[in-house]
């Protein structure tokens, strides 16, 4: 497994700085979040020094935006916004190299409650994901859906992914510890961790494009490492026992509080 960070987690300072720090860490996988605040600064210069760290070894995911981000919306100028969003995160990934691209699903508020009007919502989610799945294809880019604890997205829980995958079969996805965790204290789970790895052997290994490493109390995403009521090492533990070797993504605002030398060592005394 190829462990790294998240930029998402680090908001004091310039990308460029956040890049130097993980580096200096001698940490050689990063996920670049587009999204506030170091997006506006991702220009083409920004873009040309991320390749040539790729050149040199280093390895990169990218977390397509997904503030004011909705690709089930019924409002076409939302949907069209969105595909934009997501298409400028493919481009980049191009052009530095990395691989895969994770995004957030569609979603609908009124998922559960006016049934012909989430359904065109849902309608509205596939067309547009085969849109972009089709633009990602023509570039070598992978998609890696995310699942998120909410029950108006369309990937809310893990074995929902069996049924996109049948409509998306190039569609790849993302682990989110965190959230399958959340989501399994909802559903009143007792043993949530042994749910979770359930549904990933249902689901099978090789389904698992991507991770998200992060904890929680439980009760909301409090992107916490490691502490939290999950226990990360089980499920780390069955990831290298399935034989995942794609990238493990920590995302915790842990890193910027305590260092990355203090989460790193906290790593290190879990997978040793």
């Amino acid at each position: 497994m190829k462990f790294g960070f998240s930029t998402f987690f680090f908001i004091q300072k310039s990308i460029n700085e956040v890049i130097d720090d993980i580096i200096s860490s001698g940490v050689r996988t990063i996920e670049l979040s587009l999204e506030t605040p170091h997006v506006q600064k991702m220009d083409k210069d920004f873009v040309e020094q991320m390749a040539a760290l790729a050149g040199d070894g280093l390895e990169f995911s990218i977390h397509a935006p997904f503030f004011e981000v909705n690709l089930g919306s019924h409002q076409p100028e939302i949907r069209q916004f969105s595909k934009k969003r997501v298409k400028m995160a493919i481009d980049m990934a191009y052009a530095i190299g990395a691989n895969p691209v994770v995004l957030h699903p569609g979603y609908t508020f009124w998922m559960g409650k006016i049934k012909d009007v989430a359904e065109k919502s849902w309608k509205f989610f596939i067309k547009d994901m085969r849109a972009i799945l089709s633009y990602a294809s023509k570039k070598g880019i992978t998609l890696a859906l995310e699942s998120i604890p909410m029950h108006l997205f369309f990937f809310y829980d893990l074995p929902e992914f069996k049924e996109l995958k049948d409509v998306f079969p190039d569609l790849g996805m993302t682990l989110d510890t965190g959230h399958a965790f959340l989501t399994k204290i909802a559903k009143k789970e007792k043993k949530p961790e042994e749910a979770i790895i359930s549904d990933l052997k249902y689901l099978g290994i090789n389904n698992i494009t991507h991770v998200h490493l992060h904890n929680n109390k439980g009760k909301r995403d409090d992107h916490l490492f490691p502490d939290g009521d999950m226990d990360i090492k089980r499920m780390l533990n069955f990831l290298r026992e399935e034989g995942y070797s794609g990238k493990v993504i920590i995302e915790s605002y842990e890193m910027e509080k305590n260092g990355i030398p203090s989460v790193l060592e906290k790593l290190r005394s879990m997978i040793s």
